[in-house]
Protein backbone atom coordinates (compact mmCIF):
# COMPACT_ATOMS: atom_id res chain seq x y z
CA UNK A 1 0.00 0.00 0.00
CA UNK A 2 2.81 2.14 0.53
CA UNK A 3 3.57 2.65 -3.10
CA UNK A 4 -0.43 4.76 -2.86
CA UNK A 5 1.98 7.67 -1.21
CA UNK A 6 3.58 10.20 -3.77
CA UNK A 7 6.18 12.85 -2.13
CA UNK A 8 4.95 16.05 -3.08
CA UNK A 9 7.03 19.55 -1.99
CA UNK A 10 5.98 20.77 1.08
CA UNK A 11 6.45 24.13 1.08
CA UNK A 12 2.50 25.01 -0.19
CA UNK A 13 1.13 23.06 2.78
CA UNK A 14 3.80 25.19 5.13
CA UNK A 15 2.82 28.23 3.73
CA UNK A 16 -0.88 27.58 4.23
CA UNK A 17 -0.85 26.68 7.82
CA UNK A 18 1.81 29.56 8.55
CA UNK A 19 -0.63 32.22 6.75
CA UNK A 20 -4.03 30.62 8.11
CA UNK A 21 -3.06 29.57 11.81
CA UNK A 22 0.29 31.44 12.09
CA UNK A 23 2.03 28.76 13.00
CA UNK A 24 5.88 29.45 13.08
CA UNK A 25 7.52 28.30 9.35
CA UNK A 26 10.17 25.91 11.98
CA UNK A 27 7.28 23.63 13.14
CA UNK A 28 6.54 21.29 9.82
CA UNK A 29 10.34 21.77 8.53
CA UNK A 30 12.21 18.54 8.38
CA UNK A 31 9.02 16.78 7.72
CA UNK A 32 8.13 14.90 4.66
CA UNK A 33 4.95 15.60 2.84
CA UNK A 34 2.96 13.03 0.97
CA UNK A 35 -0.34 12.91 -1.23
CA UNK A 36 -2.70 9.72 -1.16
CA UNK A 37 -5.35 10.54 -3.92
CA UNK A 38 -6.55 13.55 -5.42
CA UNK A 39 -7.25 15.31 -2.25
CA UNK A 40 -5.54 13.92 1.06
CA UNK A 41 -1.87 15.36 1.95
CA UNK A 42 0.07 13.53 4.88
CA UNK A 43 2.80 14.53 6.40
CA UNK A 44 5.62 12.30 8.43
CA UNK A 45 8.99 12.70 9.17
CA UNK A 46 11.64 13.58 6.95
CA UNK A 47 13.38 9.79 6.35
CA UNK A 48 10.22 7.99 5.49
CA UNK A 49 10.14 6.03 2.70
CA UNK A 50 6.54 4.50 2.40
CA UNK A 51 8.12 2.41 -0.85
CA UNK A 52 10.34 0.62 1.82
CA UNK A 53 8.08 0.21 4.32
CA UNK A 54 6.02 -3.07 5.05
CA UNK A 55 2.36 -2.63 3.40
CA UNK A 56 1.24 0.92 5.56
CA UNK A 57 -2.63 2.29 5.57
CA UNK A 58 -0.78 5.41 6.56
CA UNK A 59 2.34 7.51 6.24
CA UNK A 60 2.50 9.40 9.37
CA UNK A 61 -0.71 11.45 10.24
CA UNK A 62 -2.87 12.73 7.38
CA UNK A 63 -2.37 16.73 7.82
CA UNK A 64 -4.76 17.92 4.73
CA UNK A 65 -7.84 17.66 2.64
CA UNK A 66 -7.14 19.89 -0.56
CA UNK A 67 -9.40 18.66 -3.58
CA UNK A 68 -12.16 21.67 -3.08
CA UNK A 69 -11.85 25.52 -3.40
CA UNK A 70 -10.79 25.41 0.40
CA UNK A 71 -8.26 23.29 2.29
CA UNK A 72 -9.47 21.97 5.11
CA UNK A 73 -6.89 20.90 7.81
CA UNK A 74 -7.66 17.39 9.54
CA UNK A 75 -8.81 16.96 13.22
CA UNK A 76 -5.43 15.15 14.13
CA UNK A 77 -3.39 17.63 12.20
CA UNK A 78 -5.55 20.47 14.47
CA UNK A 79 -4.60 18.75 17.72
CA UNK A 80 -0.69 17.89 16.30
CA UNK A 81 0.09 21.76 15.38
CA UNK A 82 -2.80 24.07 16.70
CA UNK A 83 -1.13 24.38 19.61
CA UNK A 84 1.15 27.22 18.67
CA UNK A 85 -1.54 28.65 16.02
CA UNK A 86 -1.81 32.13 16.95
CA UNK A 87 -4.46 33.15 14.58
CA UNK A 88 -8.07 31.88 13.90
CA UNK A 89 -7.88 29.95 17.26
CA UNK A 90 -11.03 29.92 19.34
CA UNK A 91 -10.93 29.35 23.23
CA UNK A 92 -13.51 27.48 24.67
CA UNK A 93 -15.18 27.13 28.36
CA UNK A 94 -16.06 23.83 29.74
CA UNK A 95 -19.94 23.96 28.61
CA UNK A 96 -18.61 25.24 24.85
CA UNK A 97 -15.93 22.15 24.90
CA UNK A 98 -18.46 19.46 25.78
CA UNK A 99 -20.81 20.65 22.68
CA UNK A 100 -18.28 20.76 20.34
CA UNK A 101 -16.94 17.47 21.12
CA UNK A 102 -20.37 16.14 20.85
CA UNK A 103 -20.68 18.03 17.37
CA UNK A 104 -22.81 20.88 18.21
CA UNK A 105 -23.30 24.14 16.91
CA UNK A 106 -22.15 26.58 19.31
CA UNK A 107 -23.42 30.10 18.75
CA UNK A 108 -21.67 33.50 20.44
CA UNK A 109 -23.42 36.21 21.99
CA UNK A 110 -23.17 39.50 19.96
CA UNK A 111 -21.22 41.18 22.59
CA UNK A 112 -18.66 37.86 23.12
CA UNK A 113 -15.04 39.73 22.09
CA UNK A 114 -14.79 36.26 20.35
CA UNK A 115 -16.56 36.97 17.47
CA UNK A 116 -13.61 39.02 16.13
CA UNK A 117 -12.73 36.04 14.07
CA UNK A 118 -12.89 36.13 9.90
CA UNK A 119 -16.62 36.20 8.90
CA UNK A 120 -15.73 32.59 7.54
CA UNK A 121 -13.33 29.87 7.44
CA UNK A 122 -11.67 26.71 9.86
CA UNK A 123 -10.58 27.72 13.06
CA UNK A 124 -8.86 25.63 15.55
CA UNK A 125 -11.11 24.51 18.91
CA UNK A 126 -8.62 24.75 21.99
CA UNK A 127 -9.36 24.54 25.78
CA UNK A 128 -7.37 25.75 28.57
CA UNK A 129 -4.99 25.60 25.52
CA UNK A 130 -4.89 22.85 24.48
CA UNK A 131 -6.39 21.61 20.71
CA UNK A 132 -9.35 19.63 20.26
CA UNK A 133 -9.76 19.70 16.74
CA UNK A 134 -10.87 22.23 13.87
CA UNK A 135 -14.31 24.06 13.48
CA UNK A 136 -16.39 25.52 10.61
CA UNK A 137 -16.70 29.40 11.65
CA UNK A 138 -19.22 31.44 10.40
CA UNK A 139 -21.22 34.58 11.49
CA UNK A 140 -20.65 33.79 14.81
CA UNK A 141 -21.04 30.36 15.20
CA UNK A 142 -18.85 27.35 15.76
CA UNK A 143 -19.62 23.83 13.73
CA UNK A 144 -17.87 20.79 15.24
CA UNK A 145 -15.92 18.97 12.56
CA UNK A 146 -15.03 16.67 15.10
CA UNK A 147 -15.19 12.92 13.32
CA UNK A 148 -18.17 11.07 14.16
CA UNK A 149 -15.58 8.38 15.20
CA UNK A 150 -14.00 10.94 17.91
CA UNK A 151 -17.37 12.10 19.28
CA UNK A 152 -17.78 12.48 22.86
CA UNK A 153 -21.17 13.25 23.95
CA UNK A 154 -19.90 12.62 27.82
CA UNK A 155 -16.75 13.96 28.79
CA UNK A 156 -15.26 14.70 32.25
CA UNK A 157 -13.50 18.20 31.81
CA UNK A 158 -12.07 20.16 34.96
CA UNK A 159 -13.53 23.15 35.83
CA UNK A 160 -12.10 26.34 35.01
CA UNK A 161 -10.98 28.35 37.44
Amino acid sequence: MGDHYLPVDGDPYREWWHQQFAIPPDTLEGCSFWQRGRSSIWVAAADVDPGRLTPVDGVGIPCLRIGRDVWKPTAIAAIEFGVEACRNVVELDTEETRRFLDREVIAFAADDPRRTLPNRGFVIARYHGLPMGCGLWSGGTLESEVPKGRRLPEIDLPLRR
